[in-house]
């Protein structure tokens, strides 16, 4: 039975203490989960420690005033270590930060100490340090040291994650991964500069040596390289000290670029000192090897080096030969070393091992009697004669029957004439029969020849008589044969275009020499630069940044894509070609056109405007059977 409790007795109950909290007290929230933004004080944030930029930011003193005028419009983007108790600097904003505590000193304003900001949830250290390289880069307020440096930074933490040495490009797709897009050239440079010129040049890389400066030193050193290995005069070794004691002595504050042509007199006399070589003949190879390198040539050629290996021959032994002058001084001109090579068809012969190629006896004991060479001479000009009858019928001959169409595009027919004697069979004036109507009930084309090259010509492409006899010299010389557009403009897939940068005669055919991967890449990459001109991409370099479409020679497709700067960054076209060539190499830039819609848009298959005309059309259509080929070379296929 209960027992009825008086109001006092409810009010004693109602009064006593509740049960003691055992947990320890929270006096602030955790970091959220999510991305949000969320309002701060100055005390609650600090600047990011591992910052790229180390230098004052040229437009510090207009970034203040704006603040101070209409405060702080652009939140700067803050994140949160695990374990920290501050917030940090998340992806670019330490400058913003710095004013703001700046303003706040000065003027004590409360909106200078409280503000909003963006947070974002924390990743890593790696995608931290990425985030602020990236988000300068895109506003290009970094010097190129201190984007080398970040990048150097970078590249040090993937390969203590990884616990191996990362190749540039595994560094440039692992930087891709994380939000910094930059290309594996360009790493190579910044890490080249960190290594070979930040020790030497530090306070002129500070005062904002740039990247064309950069590529010019790093010309200038591998080629003073090459040459002190080729003297063999001092160990290899002993070349980075004489390197750095020339070049630390040009190292001073605000200078942006060095005085090249004193740098390359004090490199020359160290050169000399160290070789005992001439002055004259040093610097003769060292402006070839700058040329060679310019025009990405190769600098294993003998007239490069001959003239350095018969001065190293004087200096070892002053009798053996006496000094000379390069370029040699009138009158003491002497043969180089030339390149070995075979003669062109119809060269008169210098050497009595020379045979014509094409001659069915050429594998026979050559004899040197004058009978022989007279023998020679006629089946030469016999063959000759020869190749201009078989020409001349091919012109007159009619459309080929829809067999030839079957075929693979170059005269793949029953009656294929593959040879002089078949030609000569036929005789120069002999008319082939006409041809009757053929599958399907349709006839053939009863225009004449010229009229179908006329019809298939964009823009004439004018090939000199000289420079068409070279082709074909070299496809005969590899074993091969050479195509011209009047004699497969029936059989192949022809159209002709002059247009810029490089010409087309015929999309589907490729001369036999130049079914090589490196010869394909290169006519890949000028295709690729055709059609990225009409989209408005630069030729090189400009102020703006890194021209988007450059040469790899070494792998791939031949070229390299980066991302688009200054107007072409909004220009849909521009976004749409970059794209189109990313898919051939097969990549994709999320922030660009990505729906299968561009080639619509592109091909001028739909009513959008900024659509290809047929001078770029039909250099995508030569650019993607390219890539075929070079892409079965690659497999092993025939």
């Amino acid at each position: 039975m209960s027992k009825n409790l008086s109001t006092a007795d409810y009010m004693a109950k109602l009064q006593q203490p509740g049960p003691a909290l055992r947990t320890k007290q929270v006096d602030k929230l955790t970091a959220p989960l999510a991305e949000m933004a969320m309002q701060i004080t100055l005390d609650q944030v600090r600047p990011y420690d591992r910052n790229p930029r180390t230098l004052r930011n040229s437009k510090y003193d207009e970034i203040k005033e704006s603040i101070r005028e209409v405060g702080l419009k652009q939140p700067p983007p803050i994140t949160q270590r695990p374990g920290d108790d501050k917030f940090m600097i998340s992806d670019g904003g330490n400058t913003r930060l710095a004013i703001l505590n700046e303003l706040y000193q000065e003027t004590g304003d409360e909106k200078y100490y409280r503000f909003w900001c963006v947070y974002r949830p924390w990743q890593s250290e790696l995608a931290t340090m990425a985030g602020h390289l990236s988000e300068n880069e895109n506003r290009s307020d970094l010097t190129w040291i201190e984007k080398a440096l970040g990048v150097a930074e970078l590249k040090q933490m993937l390969e203590e994650e990884a616990d191996k040495e990362l190749s540039q490009r595994e560094l440039a797709r692992r930087f891709a991964a994380l939000g910094f897009s930059v290309s594996h050239s360009h790493i190579s440079r910044m890490l080249y500069t960190v290594e070979h010129f930040w020790p030497t040049l530090p306070t002129t890389l500070k005062s904002g040596l740039g990247k064309p400066q950069i590529e010019k030193l790093i010309a200038y050193r591998e080629a003073c390289l090459e040459i002190w290995k080729r003297c063999d005069a001092k160990p290899v070794e002993e070349f980075d000290p004489a390197w750095h004691e020339i070049l630390s002595q040009f190292d001073y504050e605000e200078q942006t670029e060095l005085p090249w042509s004193i740098v390359e007199d004090r490199l020359l006399g160290m050169l000399e000192d160290h070789s005992g070589a001439h002055l004259h003949t040093l610097d003769w190879c060292l402006r070839r090897l700058l040329e060679c390198r310019k025009r990405r040539q190769s600098i294993d050629d003998p007239e490069i080096w001959h003239p350095l290996v018969v001065e190293m021959e004087r200096v070892r032994d002053p009798s053996a030969h006496p000094l000379k002058f390069y370029p040699p001084l009138p009158g003491e001109e002497e043969d180089a070393p030339k390149r070995e090579r075979k003669p062109r068809q119809g060269e008169p012969e210098q050497s009595e091992d020379i045979v014509p190629l094409t001659d069915p006896s050429a594998t026979a004991t050559h004899n040197t009697s004058s009978e022989d060479e007279e023998e020679k001479a006629r089946l030469q000009a016999e063959i000759e004669q020869l190749r201009m009858e078989k020409e001349q019928l091919l012109r007159r001959t009619p459309a080929p029957a829809p067999s030839v169409l079957a075929g693979n595009g170059v005269g793949e027919t029953d009656n294929e004439l593959d040879d002089d004697a078949t030609a000569l069979m036929l005789g120069a004036d002999q008319q082939p029969a006409t041809v009757e109507p053929t599958l399907m009930g349709e006839y053939l084309d009863e225009r004449t020849d010229e009229q179908r090259i006329a019809d298939l010509t964009l823009s004439p492409v004018f090939e000199s008589e000289s420079k068409r006899k070279m082709r074909h010299a070299v496809a005969e010389l590899q074993g091969g044969k050479a195509g011209n557009f009047e004699d497969f403009a029936v059989q192949a897939i022809p159209l002709m275009s002059a247009g810029p940068l490089t010409a087309v005669t015929d999309i589907w055919w490729i001369d036999d020499h130049g079914k090589d991967p490196r010869t394909l890449r290169f006519l890949i990459f000028r295709l690729a630069m055709a059609i990225g001109q009409w989209a408005g991409f630069p030729l090189m370099d400009t102020a703006e940044g890194e021209a988007p479409l450059q040469r790899n020679q070494q792998e791939g497709l031949g070229y390299e894509l980066y991302p688009l700067t200054g107007e072409l960054e909004h220009s849909l076209v521009a976004q749409r070609v970059w794209q189109l060539l990313a898919a051939l190499k097969g990549e994709m830039q999320p922030l660009y056109p990505s729906d299968i819609t561009l080639l619509g848009d592109l091909l001028g298959t739909t009513d959008n405007e900024g659509y290809m005309p047929d001078e770029v059309l039909i250099r995508l259509f030569r650019l993607i059977r390219l890539v075929r080929v070079l892409h079965s070379l690659d497999k092993g296929e025939s």
